[in-house]
């Protein structure tokens, strides 16, 4: 089967989702992920022949020419969100997931260092911060390689999860197989972790949000701080509410950018106050949650509530 035939899943785990605890007897497993993209951008000096489109405000600008007020967006969230943003998240001991872009940390190596020292798994976001399709199957592997290298070379630690700017491939996954990835973030189909069949083998998916995302914000969708907490909130408490039947997962998706500017950073902390320390939730890392999964749900039996293939 080619990887553009691979069929889609529209029943999932249905109404008998698995039934276990999270580590500690927790119901619900909560991931809070800074998204670092600042300086991985398309950008004329970087031979981009296009400008960035998904920024806060858009000026036109003529072709060949730079764009400097979207540039400084980014350069505020790499210079000023990021240390707001770890500050927050330190205050009530969060260790953020990070999806890391290759480039981004080249061109900021004290934020790397910063990542380090606090324990963050990286979670691979592409050498550059740019969508994969269009790419041919060994394009979109060299950007794949060239991420986990240039990570695990600043980082020191072992890239284990990719998240493809969105829209991901459909070689996405054969490639990360491929290249001795884990697992793949690169999904908004479940509440819970699931294995889809990869090239014959299982391969894990660890779904991620884009509604619990600050992005809403550029997208128009989000204007206030309490805008977000109330939605990141809403979502916490139906979710702890369904665990007492059945386990969630929930991701919080942020960037310091967007959620580093003073006031959305006042929605975050609403919901920090609220999440951080409750007995009935676990707050940790993707990777840790794709080690818990792979433990109590070992690829190829099928009590998964998925074909495995």
């Amino acid at each position: 089967m080619t990887a553009t035939a691979q069929p889609r899943d529209f029943v999932g785990y249905g109404a008998n989702p698995p039934q276990f605890t999270w580590p500690n007897g927790t119901r619900l497993a909560v991931n809070f992920v800074v998204n670092y993209e600042e300086g991985a951008e398309r950008n004329g000096l970087d031979g981009d022949p296009d400008q960035e489109h998904l920024v806060e405000a858009k000026y036109d600008v003529p072709d060949g020419e730079r764009e400097l007020f979207a540039e400084s967006t980014f350069e505020y969230g790499s210079r000023v969100g990021i240390w707001r943003l770890l500050e927050g998240l330190d205050d009530h001991g969060v260790v953020p997931t990070v999806f890391a872009c290759g480039l981004a940390l080249e061109r900021n190596v004290p934020v790397a260092e910063a990542f380090v020292q606090r324990g963050c798994d990286i979670v691979g976001h592409g050498y550059r911060w740019v969508p994969h399709t269009g790419m041919t199957r060994e394009q979109e592997k060299r950007n794949i390689t060239d991420c986990v290298t240039s990570l695990e070379r600043l980082t020191g630690a072992t890239v284990r999860g990719w998240f493809t700017r969105p829209p991901n491939t459909a070689n996405t996954r054969s490639l990360l197989a491929e290249c001795g990835l884990g697992y793949d973030a690169g999904s908004v189909s479940d509440d819970l972790p699931y294995y889809e069949p990869v090239d014959g083998s299982p391969f894990l998916v660890v779904p991620y949000s884009l509604d619990v995302n600050d992005t809403k914000f550029f997208k128009g969708q989000f204007f206030t701080a309490d805008d977000f907490a109330r939605y990141a909130l809403d979502c916490f408490e139906t979710l702890l509410a369904e665990s007492v039947k059945r386990p969630r997962l929930m991701s919080i998706g942020l960037h310091p950018r967007i959620i580093g500017r003073p006031a959305r950073m006042a929605g975050l902390l609403r919901v920090l106050d609220r999440i951080a320390g409750h007995d009935g939730v676990w707050i940790t890392g993707r990777d840790e949650i794709a080690n818990f999964w792979r433990g109590a749900f070992p690829a190829g039996q099928p009590d998964h509530g998925r074909d495995e293939g």
